[in-house]
């Protein structure tokens, strides 16, 4: 099947029809701000989100890391987590203390 065609259901068979092609035009823009948001910041998932303890991660890292006060940690959801750190130099140190895991 190619794009712009689908699969419908005539009279008990299966029949591949054609879908008019849409045309949607996006604007430039600069994202260069957006982008400078995020360049101090880890983002990670659980491996065991069962047997792992979000706010006990958020709260015990930065500890570990040395690096308390200077980070804040995020619950994104789904065993999904976020630190935003407040100085390159700390992400860096940070990325260099692999391996990276929590409680197993």
């Amino acid at each position: 099947m190619m794009q712009g065609q689908w699969i419908t259901k005539s009279g008990g068979k299966m029949v591949e029809g054609s879908k008019p092609g849409l045309k949607i035009s996006v604007p430039r823009f600069d994202n260069f701000a957006i982008i400078a948001n995020y360049a101090r910041t880890l983002i990670g998932r659980f491996m065991n989100p069962s047997k792992q303890n979000m706010k006990m991660m958020l709260f015990m890292l930065p500890r570990i890391w040395q690096v308390e006060g200077r980070v804040v940690g995020t619950d994104l959801g789904l065993g999904r987590f976020q630190f935003a750190f407040d100085q390159e130099e700390d992400i860096i140190e940070v990325l260099r203390m692999e391996p990276f895991h929590f409680d197993n």
